[in-house]
């Protein structure tokens, strides 16, 4: 048996955060599910099937490009990281836990275009079943680039912590297993890490439908060590919270897709101290 390093959230939520900033987006960003930086603007792009685009907008909601993705398919878009070269596309929504072609696609941009350099394709070593099925462990929609490596957060609809599998960045086929085991009590959609001040953070929700952001402040990826993370409610109910982008350890954009409350996706900018 292994067993792995488990860290418990033992704070259920911690408070000083706030909204500073709501700025609708336009509805061609409608499922909005990862976030990045480019040109000094935001990246997004959308999930469940949506087109193989990466979106470049302002703060202010423009949106300014639209970059089509050449040899790739948007089966299930749902995170987006980066770092000093390349882009990665999370083509790894897997709901149902039904997927056999689970991929990252490493991107970057040639001067005119982003262009697709390869597929990095997994499978999670501990699935043995393949059959759709509602509540299982093997869907992760958080991605970040740190290092040599990306680190992949579950959404386990079973226990509502995160396994963070640990991927090599180089083009090829990989069988993950966890690393360690993150106590969040949410199921986690997003994640993001900034060089320059050391922060992890990911949001997450639960089942009854309360949206969180997550901090790991001075997060050390060879260690994997969550034992500084901390937790807040985001005041703003009946959101769909899928992609965080760190501005600095206290200020953080997130988006939320369209939804039944308010009908139109919008850029969340969260003072947390």
């Amino acid at each position: 048996m292994r067993f792995l390093p488990y860290f418990f959230l033992s704070v259920a939520a911690l408070f000083g955060q706030k909204i500073t900033e709501t700025v609708p987006l336009p509805m061609a960003l409608n499922e909005t599910s990862g976030l990045a930086t480019f040109n000094g603007h935001l990246l997004t792009q959308n999930d469940s099937g949506g087109q193989p685009s990466l979106y470049e907008f302002n703060s202010q909601g423009i949106l300014l490009n639209t970059y089509p993705i050449e040899k790739a398919k948007n089966k299930d878009w749902e995170s987006l990281a980066q770092d000093d070269r390349f882009l990665y596309v999370g083509d790894h929504g897997n709901n149902k836990a039904s997927r056999k072609d689970l991929k990252i696609y490493k991107i970057q941009w040639n001067g005119t275009f982003f262009e697709t350099i390869g597929e990095i394709r997994f499978r999670y070593g501990l699935q043995q079943r393949f059959e759709k099925r509602n509540r299982n462990a093997f869907d992760a929609e958080g991605l970040v680039a740190l290092g040599n490596v990306l680190l992949l957060f579950s959404k386990n609809r079973l226990t509502q912590d995160t396994e963070v599998y640990e991927i090599p960045k180089v083009v090829g086929d990989y069988e993950l297993y966890p690393k360690t085991v993150v106590s969040v009590n949410s199921l986690i959609t997003g994640a993001d890490y900034d060089q320059k001040s050391k922060v992890l953070a990911l949001t997450g929700y639960s089942f009854d439908g309360i949206q969180y952001l997550y901090r790991v402040k001075n997060f050390d990826a060879a260690t994997l060590n969550f034992e500084g993370l901390e937790k807040v409610e985001i005041p703003y109910p009946n959101a769909q919270i899928e992609a965080v982008k760190v501005i600095d350890a206290h200020h953080f954009w997130v988006t939320s897709e369209e939804e039944q409350t308010y009908r139109q996706p919008v850029l969340l900018k969260i003072d947390w101290q």
